[in-house]
């Protein structure tokens, strides 16, 4: 060897030696019969022991009980075969202390070219640490997991597109309930319409939504009410470009609460409320279409008694005062004037009830509950199809109350003939082009297309003969339907009964609803 390749060798046997000796990583080198021929400072600082006591030894020495046959079996089965060994096992130190060794070991053949390895280099360092940050972390992972699964409240993780990346039990038993692909985004939409432009707001600047109370109506049974929270929280990317970059995905997490129990309990409250109070209308009710019928039937004598006594008076001009006839069919006139005078104080005033947002399906689902003995009595069966979700109307809830009272009633009297076999009741709701609608349908005779303007008119019926105070009800409720700008008509299209559409135009809110922050 020349002088500069043996002073090259010297500086390289050098700097290997000091990088070993300094180096932060625990390395010994062994013979092939797993003796320790070396150890570096860092395996005395992890291990305890000095190097003096180890060299010599057999590596077993640094072995644990727990550590399972398997792994050194691995680990030699490797090195056997002349291919490096990376794994975690479990060494013990000096003072008997178990921990948790992140090991490389490499076999390193001679330089004189043979085959099998003669020496082995192992480098660990001691990962008991990062071992216990990382259990820690997979057992707060699978706690929340279960949690979340066995939690009572609906929970989706969407991300910025929408769609659901991750969900607990409770919330797919909903997909099966509310039968749709993602309940998500009809919770979505109804807040978008309950909210308004808070909801974008929200949105918009990832703001959280706290005990959004919402209500779904899934068809025949209980409506479902639901307390709604919206939440957002970024996720870190974990791609090596966003090392020291701030890369991250927002998510939007969805927690939905069931609270029917309690909302039944109080909508058992309200309803009996409202029957007594509905009982004392509809008396109220009877009495003024009575009274009117009566003022009605009065009026049109009286105005021929009154065109009679002015007819007469100008027949006999100058003495028609001392005219008997002329006196009697003045008196006659006075009388029937006096008595519809009285007729019309005697009729109880309407009742004045608050104007604020409605829920058209709230309404009709109150009609429908006290509509239940009238549709058992005449055996007529419902078919109720509400919108999921649908937004409030400026109204009354009261006159909407009694609107579809009279226009349900009136299709049940209108089914309720003898012989009539067919007797379908069907109700829908829906929001359409700025609108909620409504549609009623019967399987009656359905109303002869000459008569369906004239039975909007007061006390007009298609029955033969009627009863004292029938004949108000489509007039009725064509006056409530106009007091809140809506339209009430009759399907002309429609000929296997009578079907009719109402509908009002969507509450417009001016304001935007406040938000609490997250």
């Amino acid at each position: 060897m020349s002088a500069p390749e043996s002073m090259s060798s010297v500086f390289a046997d050098a700097v290997f030696h000091d990088a070993v000796e300094q180096s932060a990583i625990a390395i010994s080198i062994t013979d092939d019969s797993a003796r320790i021929l070396y150890v570096n400072p860092a395996f005395c600082a992890i291990t305890g022991y000095a190097a003096s006591e180890v060299v010599g030894q057999r590596q077993s020495l640094l072995s644990y009980k727990s550590t399972p046959r398997s792994v050194y079996q691995a680990l030699w089965g490797a090195l056997k075969s002349g291919k490096p060994w990376t794994g975690r096992l479990l060494n013990r130190r000096r003072d008997g202390s178990p921990y948790v060794a992140e090991l490389t070991v490499t076999p390193l053949k001679s330089s004189q070219g043979e085959d099998e390895p003669t020496r082995y280099i192992g480098m660990h360092w001691d990962a008991t640490e990062e071992h216990r940050l990382a259990q820690q972390l997979s057992n707060h992972k699978q706690l929340i997991e279960s949690v979340i699964s066995v939690a009572p409240v609906a929970v989706a993780l969407l991300d910025v597109d929408g769609k659901v990346v991750l969900d607990n039990p409770a919330y797919r038993r909903l997909v099966a309930e509310m039968k749709l692909d993602e309940p998500a985004h009809a919770v979505m939409e109804a807040l978008r319409q309950s909210l308004g432009e808070g909801f974008d707001h929200a949105l918009a600047h990832r703001r959280a939504l706290l005990n959004q109370e919402l209500r779904f109506d899934l068809g025949p049974g209980e409506p479902r009410w639901y307390a709604c929270s919206v939440s957002w929280f970024e996720e870190r990317h974990t791609s090596p470009d966003a090392f020291y970059g701030d890369g991250c995905s927002d998510y939007m997490l969805l927690v939905m609460h069931d609270i029917s129990a309690s909302k039944r309990q109080h909508e058992a409250l309200r309803l009996a409320a409202m029957r007594a109070m509905l009982s004392e209308g509809e008396l109220n009710q009877s009495l003024r279409e009575a009274l009117s019928g009566a003022v009605f039937q009065l009026q049109g004598p009286v105005n021929l008694i009154s065109a009679a006594a002015s007819l007469q008076r100008r027949r006999m001009g100058p003495s028609a005062g001392g005219d008997p006839l002329a006196k009697a069919l003045l008196a006659a006139q006075e009388a029937g004037e006096q008595a519809i005078a009285t007729l019309q104080a005697a009729m109880p005033p309407e009742p004045a009830a608050p104007s604020g947002p409605v829920n058209v399906n709230e309404v009709l689902r109150d009609v429908l509950m006290l509509e239940t003995e009238s549709f058992l009595s005449a055996g007529v069966t419902v078919d109720w199809t509400p919108a999921h979700v649908l937004p409030s109307v400026q109204g009354n809830p009261t006159e909407l109350r009694t609107l579809f009272r009279q226009l349900i009633s009136n299709a049940v009297e209108a089914m309720n003939v003898r012989g009539w076999t067919e007797r379908s009741l069907k109700l829908s709701t829906q929001a359409i082009s700025g609108h909620v609608q409504v549609v009623v349908t019967d399987s009656g005779p359905g109303i002869p297309e000459a008569l369906r303007l004239k039975v909007f008119e007061p006390f007009f019926s298609t029955k033969p003969t009627r009863s004292a105070g029938r004949g108000v009800g489509l007039s009725l409720a064509q006056e409530i339907v106009s007091r809140h700008r809506g339209m009430l008509e009759i399907d002309p299209e429609y000929h296997d009964g009578c079907r009719l559409v109402v509908s009002f135009p969507l509450l417009r809110r001016n304001k935007a609803v406040a938000v609490e922050a997250g």
